[in-house]
């Protein structure tokens, strides 16, 4: 009888406990948009120009375990640039030689402690002048001047910009893309904390910063993860990634339908990331494979708002007295355990990884596929004369493989000389 009494009461706690964190208002956390349902499309079967092979088998690791999180990489002359953990943007002039260019962010003890020591995830060169332009996540959007490396502070953490419905300040800046007009196009990925993702509606927004009046206008808004960015070689459209949707969509800038959107590709198998374009079309790495045997965790939940509703109150509360004891005592134990959780469920992500190839009218073209983990969690693609550089927010290096023979040489005029970036 004492065994079922102590039962029964665990089992009518359980069931308060779950109904006060359904049922109670007030409650953490408070989201951008009510919970509803929408839709992803699953992913394309693996077959036709989509079907695996072996091409990023046995990449290289350059820079090993002394670059940490190269998530974008960026081509400029000889030397490639990419921002990492601890808040740094670096110079790679050779395998042996790595330089500080800028630093972004705070002074910190914990160089996974994105938050305050920064994290630059977005690079590109300016068109209006010999500056860098730099989207670090938690510290907003910079100009930095190549030769004196003097630093202008273009778009803050702290301004409330605008949405459609909600106005907000950004919470994760993301991508970057430059017009020759100058003018700025980047992304927010999301609206609410990074963890209640797969949870929260889509909270993500795409801007056009005019730098001439210095303000940004709010061009798309609730976007599932709002990544990279690709500007059309005529800039008549923009190409955004929605990582978490496995989707492209396509705003028109100029024509009839300015001001439009609409799907561009979808069903892609896996997450996209940054997008590298040029005249041919879009490097496109998948960051996290989805498919028929890896299901997209966003997509399970994405049509059952009550379910998504109790699993974001659930992990509110267990973040609760982490919050309460850095508010007490600043400390550095959630980027630690967030850390450990990205590297956990890096190491537990599928075996694939992929990078496609897409042409101007949204056609795949061509995949590389990899299976022995040499070349993962990619983030990046940058094509330098016959090979992909590979940048990822999770390793300690940037991977490189040789292009097939018979993959198109795509981007024109890249003037960096291999033999010194090798």
């Amino acid at each position: 009888m004492g065994f079922l009494g102590a039962l029964l009461k665990a089992l009518i706690f359980g069931a308060l406990f779950l109904g006060a964190v359904l049922l109670l208002p007030g409650l953490p956390p408070n989201t951008t948009f009510p919970f509803k349902e929408y839709d992803i499309k699953p992913p394309r079967e693996l077959k036709g120009v989509l079907k695996p092979n072996f091409h990023l088998n046995g990449a290289r690791q350059l820079w090993k375990d002394r670059i940490f999180g190269p998530e974008c990489l960026l081509a400029v002359e000889d030397k490639i640039f990419t921002g990492i953990h601890s808040g740094e943007v670096l110079q790679l002039n050779s395998e042996k030689n790595i330089q500080p260019f800028t630093k972004i962010g705070q002074p910190c003890d914990y160089i996974f402690d994105d938050e305050l020591c920064g994290y630059p995830v977005g690079l590109a060169l300016d068109t209006q002048g010999n500056n860098l332009i730099v989207a670090d996540s938690y510290y907003g959007i910079w100009q930095v001047n190549l030769i004196t490396k003097e630093k202008t502070r273009l778009v803050s953490a702290e301004q409330i910009l605008p949405g459609k419905s909600v106005n907000r300040r950004a919470r994760l800046f993301n991508s970057l893309a430059v017009s020759r007009k100058g003018d700025i196009y980047w992304t927010d990925s999301l609206s609410d904390d990074f963890v209640l993702a797969p949870f929260a509606n889509p909270s993500g927004r795409l801007f056009r910063y005019d730098r001439e009046k210095q303000t940004n206008e709010v061009l798309l808004d609730e976007l599932a993860f709002a990544n990279g960015l690709a500007l059309s070689p005529s800039e008549d459209f923009i190409i955004l990634a929605e990582t978490t949707a496995m989707r492209l969509t396509k705003y028109h800038l100029k024509g009839p339908r300015a001001g439009q959107s609409e799907v561009f590709v979808d069903g892609l198998p896996g997450w996209p990331d940054n997008l590298t374009a040029d005249n041919e079309g879009i490097w496109i790495p998948l960051g996290v494979a989805s498919d028929s045997e890896n299901p997209n965790l966003f997509a399970t939940l994405a049509p059952y708002p009550r379910i998504r509703s109790f699993l974001a109150r659930l992990v509110g509360l267990l973040q609760l007295p982490f919050r309460v004891s850095n508010q007490i005592y600043p400390n550095n134990i959630g980027a630690r355990l967030f850390h450990s959780f990205n590297e956990m469920a890096s190491s537990n992500a599928p075996n694939r990884s992929t990078v496609v190839r897409v042409d101007w009218n949204g056609n795949i073209v061509r995949s590389l596929h990899g299976f022995d983990r040499s070349a993962s969690g990619l983030s990046h693609v940058l094509e330098i004369k016959g090979h992909l550089y590979l940048g990822s927010p999770f390793n300690q290096h940037i991977a490189k493989v040789k292009l097939p023979k018979d993959v198109v040489k795509s981007v024109k005029g890249a003037e960096a000389r291999e033999d010194q970036l090798i």
